[in-house]
C-alpha cells in the first residue's frame, strides 16, 4: 500500500493580495511536486467553525510552513490591531503550546521568507530554527519535506527537523480534546456525566483541586457526547475571569469565521454588548447556527473570586438564557470549596439536578490504567513495579493527579531507549511532589543568579495569582502584556517550557495547576507573604466593577479603604512610591506612582478621596456649609495636606512660603493715625496656614513644651493653656494669648534645630505685605473686591472656625497662603500704639479679621489690637521664619497717606 504524501499546512498573514498570491503559487508548486499542501484559500468557507478547521489541520499536518513577514511577526507576538490577524494569533497559540510541551524541540515548524525578507521578520520564539527562502532554496526545502517523519530515531535522519513520539502525558496542564486518546481511568464518570447532559443539558461538576475535572470534560465527556448527539457538535471553552460575558463573547467569536470587514467596534465587543442588553435575543441570533454545541465554563470558581457582584448578576441572566437554546449543552467545573457560592448564585432548584460531585480516584485498577496505558499505546514500555508503586503513592495523596501526570511526563521525556520508563528513573526524581521542584529548578536557579529576574518574578506572580479567604487561586494574564518586558517574557517562556505555565485559548497565560501553590516553594512562599495584598486587590477590583456598572456614587470607597488597596497594588507591582511634597500621607506617594499603571474603572475608583474633596473646594458653587463638612471629613482621615499636621517626629509640619522683597526693600504703609511706613529689608518665609490645633497641642503636650519655663522668659506664663474650643485637629488653634504664641515660636525654633533663623510671629508690616499681594497693594488678599466664597467671615454664616484652607478662592494672589482674611484674627509681633516699640504693657496687633467679622474688617490693611494676655475664640496666630535680627529694629519711615 502506498504511503500518503506528506501533508504541509502553510500559515500566513492575510490582507496583502500580492503575498496571498505568493502563498498560493508556493502551495501549487508543492502540490505539483507530490506534496499535499493546504492553505485556507482552498477552503474559504469551511463547514465547521474556523477555529476547529485550524485545529484539525494542525493535527493532521506533517509539516507546518510559517510564512514570516513583518505583519505576520507582529500578529504572532500579540501586537498590532486586535481586530486583525486573529488567525495568526490563534495559530501562534497552538505553535507555542506544542513547542512548550516538547521542551522547545521543533518537530515540524519551518519558517519561510519571501524574497526580501530577513531574520527580523521571524517571530522571536522561532528565530533559532532552520528557515528557508523558497524562491532561492526551493529544492532544499522540498527535499526535507519529502523525507517525512522519523519516529523516535532522530540519529538516523539527515533532516534538521525530525518527528519524535509525542509525549502522551500533559503534565500539570489539563487534558485537551486532542489528547482524548491518552485519557484513561474515568470511564464510569464519563458515562454518568454524558447521561446527565443528555437528560438535563446542564452539569455542574464539583470536586477538590487535583481530581481532574477539566480533563474529564475536555478529553472524556466531549468525545463521548459527540458519539451520542446527532450532528457535528461544536465545542466552546471559556473561563469567567473578571468579566464572564466578555469571555463568553470572545469564545463565541473564535467559533465564527474570521470577520474581514472593520467597524467602530470589534465583533467581540458587539457580541458582549448584545449579550448584556438582551441575552435571549443575542443567543437566538448566534447559537442555532453553531448547535449542537457544548459550552464548557471551566474554573467556574473565578465567577466568585474575580467577577464583581454586578457581573455575577448579569451573567446569571445569560446562563438562564443559554439553557433555553435548543441543542446547547452546559458544563461547568468548580472547586468544591466554592460550592456554597454556586448554590447561592444558581439556586438550589437549578443546582440540585445538575450537581455531580467528582471524587478522587481510589482504586488500584483505574490508577494503573491511567499510568500505564498512555505510554504503552505509544509503544513505550513501563515497568510494572513502577506502575504499582506510583498507584500506591497517588492513592495516599490528596490532589495527586496533576503531580502524577507531571511525574510521568518527565519520566517519559527521560525514558530509556530500550527499557522505557523505569523504576530507577522514578527513584531519581524522589517522589510526586519532588517532580514540581525538578520542573521549576532551572527557573529557580536562573532567578537566583540574575539580579534582574526576582523583580520580574514578583510581577509575574502578581499577575497570575489571587487569594480568596487566604486560599491561593489562579488568574490569567494577557501574553502580549507580559511580553512588553524582556525579563517577564524570558520567565514566561522558561516556565512554559517547564510546563509550569499554560496558554489559554484567548491569548492569556496562567499557572498550569493549583497544586503549584502548594508544591512550588518559591510560589508558595510568595503567596503567603503577599496574601493580604492579593486579597485587597481582589476586593478592590470587584468593588470598582460594581461601582462602574451600577453608577451609584455611594459605592465609591473612602480614603480609609482606598489607601490600603493602593499600597497593596504597589506592593504587588513592585512599584516604589513617588514623593508628593504637598501631602504628608504616604498613601498619596504610593498613588502618584501607581495611577499611571491603572486602567479604568480602577483608576477613577481609587483616585484618593481627599483629592476629590480638595477639587470640590475649588468649585465656586460649593457652599460654606459644604466646605465646613469637607473640613470635618478631611480631619477624620486625618487631614493629609502639608502644613496642617505634624511630621514623622511629632513636630509641627509647617508649609513655608518664601516672601522675597524688591531691591532696596519693600515699603508698607500702616493704617495708624497718622499713617506710618515701614521698610522690609530682608526676605522671610511665612506659614501657609494659621497654626492648627494639632500643631499647638503638640507644644502643649510635649515634655519640653508648654510647661518648660525656658520658653517663657519675659512672657506671662499661665499655669494652664487656654480652653480647647472647636478643637478639630485641622482647625486653627484659638484661645491662644500673644504670650502663648511667642512661647510656641521659641519651642518650635528649638525643635526645628534652625541655624541662623528663628521661628517668630510676623510683624504687622510683614503680614500686610503678604496679605496685600506685595507691591500689588490689593484691598483683599485675592483682589480689589470682596468675594463671598473668599473667606470664613460673617458673610459665610457658619458662626465658628472651620478647618484651615477651605476657601482657596481667598488665597493670596499668586501665593499659596490661605486664610489671611477671616477664620481667625492673627497675632503679630509688634505692639499697637508704637509699632516699633517693645513695651510689654502695650496691646498687641491683630490682623486678618475672624469668622464673625464683616468684609470691611477682613481687609489686608485693617488693624486690630488686644491685650497680649487675652485668650479669645476669634484669635489665633500664624508663624514666620527668618533672620534672628528683630524686625522691629527697623525704624518708622514717618507719616504718609494711606494707600487704601
Amino acid at each position: 500500500m502506498t504511503a500518503p504524501p506528506p501533508r504541509v499546512l502553510i500559515s500566513y498573514a492575510q490582507g496583502n493580495p500580492a503575498h496571498s498570491r505568493w502563498i498560493a503559487e508556493l502551495a501549487a508548486r508543492l502540490r505539483v511536486d507530490g506534496l499535499d499542501a493546504i492553505i485556507d484559500q482552498y477552503d474559504p468557507r469551511p463547514a465547521k467553525p474556523w477555529q476547529d478547521w485550524v485545529n484539525d489541520e494542525f493535527r493532521r499536518a506533517d509539516w507546518i510552513l510559517l510564512a514570516c513577514t513583518p505583519v505576520y511577526c507582529l500578529f504572532y507576538e500579540g501586537k498590532g490591531d486586535p481586530d486583525a490577524g486573529r488567525g495568526v494569533r490563534w495559530e501562534a497559540n497552538l505553535i507555542q503550546q506544542e513547542l512548550s510541551a516538547n521542551k522547545l524541540v521543533n518537530r515540524r515548524f519551518v519558517p519561510i521568507l519571501p524574497t526580501g525578507g530577513g531574520e527580523g521578520d521571524v517571530p522571536l520564539a522561532l528565530r533559532g530554527f532552520v528557515r528557508f527562502k523558497p524562491d532561492e532554496q526551493y529544492d532544499t526545502l522540498l527535499a526535507i519535506l519529502r523525507k517525512g517523519s522519523v519516529i523516535d530515531e532522530p540519529n538516523k535522519s539527515e533532516s534538521p527537523l525530525v518527528r519524535v513520539i509525542p509525549n502522551p502525558y500533559p503534565g500539570l496542564a489539563a487534558f485537551t480534546e486532542r489528547q482524548a486518546g491518552a485519557f484513561f481511568g474515568r470511564d464510569e464518570d464519563i458515562r454518568r456525566v454524558v447521561d446527565r447532559l443528555i437528560q438535563q443539558r446542564q452539569v455542574c461538576l464539583v470536586g477538590r483541586s487535583g481530581t481532574g475535572k477539566s480533563s474529564l470534560v475536555a478529553a472524556g465527556v466531549l468525545p463521548a457526547l459527540r458519539k451520542r448527539v446527532a450532528g457535528a457538535m461544536g465545542y466552546l471553552r471559556f473561563t469567567p475571569q473578571d468579566d464572564p460575558i466578555s469571555r463568553l463573547a470572545d469564545a463565541l467569536d473564535r467559533l465564527m469565521p474570521e470577520e474581514r470587514l472593520r467597524g467602530p467596534k470589534t465583533r467581540v465587543e458587539r457580541l458582549a454588548q448584545e449579550l448584556r442588553a438582551q441575552p435571549a435575543k443575542a443567543l437566538s441570533s448566534h447559537l442555532p447556527a453553531l448547535a449542537p454545541l457544548l459550552i464548557f465554563a471551566d474554573q467556574f470558581e473565578e465567577l466568585f473570586t474575580q467577577t464583581s457582584e454586578a457581573g455575577r448578576q448579569d451573567f446569571a441572566a445569560l446562563w438562564d438564557a443559554l439553557l433555553d437554546v435548543k441543542g446547547v449543552y452546559l458544563a461547568l467545573t468548580l472547586r468544591s470549596e466554592f460550592y456554597a457560592s454556586l448554590a447561592d448564585w444558581l439556586g438550589a432548584a437549578r443546582l440540585g439536578p445538575s450537581h455531580m460531585p467528582l471524587d478522587p480516584i481510589t482504586d488500584d485498577a483505574r490508577y494503573r490504567q491511567l499510568i500505564a496505558r498512555p505510554a504503552m499505546d505509544c509503544g513505550v514500555p513501563i515497568e510494572d513495579t513502577l506502575v504499582s508503586e506510583l498507584a500506591t503513592t497517588a492513592r495516599g495523596m490528596a490532589g495527586a493527579l496533576p503531580l502524577l501526570a507531571l511525574t510521568l511526563q518527565r519520566l517519559f521525556e527521560s525514558r530509556d531507549p530500550i527499557r522505557g520508563i523505569t523504576r530507577a528513573a522514578w527513584q531519581a526524581v524522589g517522589g510526586l511532589a519532588e517532580s514540581v521542584r525538578c520542573a521549576t529548578a532551572p527557573v529557580d536557579e536562573a532567578i537566583d543568579e540574575d539580579p534582574a529576574l526576582p523583580g520580574a518574578c514578583n510581577t509575574l506572580f502578581a499577575a497570575l495569582a489571587s487569594s480568596v479567604d487566604g486560599i491561593p487561586t489562579r488568574r490569567s494574564a494577557r501574553v502580549a502584556g507580559l511580553r512588553g518586558d524582556g525579563n517577564l517574557a524570558y520567565l514566561v517562556d522558561a516556565l512554559r517550557t517547564q510546563g509550569v505555565l499554560t496558554d489559554t485559548e484567548d491569548g492569556h497565560v496562567e499557572i498550569a495547576h493549583e497544586t503549584l501553590f502548594q508544591h512550588w516553594p518559591r510560589l508558595a512562599d510568595w503567596c503567603v507573604r503577599h496574601a493580604i495584598f492579593l486579597s485587597r486587590r481582589r476586593e478592590v477590583e470587584q468593588a470598582a466593577s460594581d461601582w462602574r456598572s451600577s453608577g451609584n456614587r455611594l459605592l465609591m470607597w473612602g480614603w480609609e479603604r482606598q489607601k490600603p488597596a493602593i499600597e497593596a497594588l504597589c506592593a504587588l507591582g513592585g512599584i516604589e512610591a513617588q514623593h508628593d511634597p504637598e501631602f504628608t500621607d504616604p498613601g498619596f506617594h504610593a498613588w502618584r506612582a501607581l495611577q499611571g499603571t491603572l486602567d479604568e474603572p480602577l483608576r477613577s475608583f481609587l483616585r484618593p478621596e481627599p483629592l476629590a474633596l480638595l477639587d470640590e473646594l475649588r468649585q465656586d458653587d460649593t457652599s460654606p456649609v459644604r466646605r465646613e463638612d469637607i473640613g470635618r471629613r478631611l480631619n477624620a482621615l486625618p487631614d493629609p495636606r502639608k502644613g496642617v499636621g505634624l511630621d514623622a517626629r511629632g513636630v509641627p509640619d509647617i508649609a513655608w512660603e518664601t516672601v522675597d522683597v524688591p531691591v532696596g526693600g519693600a515699603v508698607v504703609t500702616l493704617e495708624t493715625d497718622p499713617p506710618q511706613q515701614f521698610r522690609i529689608s530682608r526676605p522671610f518665609r511665612i506659614a501657609r496656614y494659621p497654626v492648627t490645633w494639632q500643631q499647638y497641642k503638640a507644644f502643649v503636650a510635649a515634655d519640653d513644651g508648654y510647661r518648660n519655663s525656658e520658653w517663657w522668659e519675659g512672657l506671662q506664663h499661665e499655669e494652664q493653656p487656654g480652653p480647647t474650643e472647636w478643637g478639630f485637629a485641622n482647625h486653627p488653634a484659638i484661645n491662644v494669648s500673644w504670650h502663648d504664641a511667642m512661647a510656641f515660636c521659641r519651642w518650635l525654633t528649638d525643635r526645628l534645630d534652625l541655624e541662623g533663623e528663628v521661628v517668630r510671629l510676623p510683624t504687622e508690616w510683614e503680614w500686610q505685605w503678604v496679605a496685600q499681594a506685595g507691591a500689588a497693594g490689593l484691598r483683599f488678599p485675592w483682589g480689589p473686591d470682596w468675594r463671598d466664597l473668599g473667606a470664613n467671615s460673617a458673610e459665610s454664616g457658619i458662626g465658628r472656625t472651620t478647618a484651615v484652607g477651605l476657601f482657596p478662592a481667598g488665597r493670596v494672589k499668586e501665593r499659596e497662603v490661605y486664610d489671611m482674611a477671616g477664620n481667625v484674627s492673627e497675632w503679630c509681633l509688634n505692639q499697637n500704639g508704637d509699632p516699633a516699640g517693645r513695651e510689654d504693657v502695650e496691646s498687641r496687633v491683630l490682623r486678618g479679621g475672624a469668622w464673625y467679622n464683616a468684609p470691611d474688617d477682613c481687609r489686608a490693611a485693617r488693624r486690630y489690637d488686644d491685650s497680649p494676655d487675652d485668650r479669645d475664640d476669634v484669635i489665633g496666630f500664624r508663624v514666620c521664619r527668618g533672620s534672628p535680627i528683630d524686625p522691629r529694629d527697623a525704624a518708622s519711615l514717618g507719616a504718609d497717606t494711606p494707600s487704601r
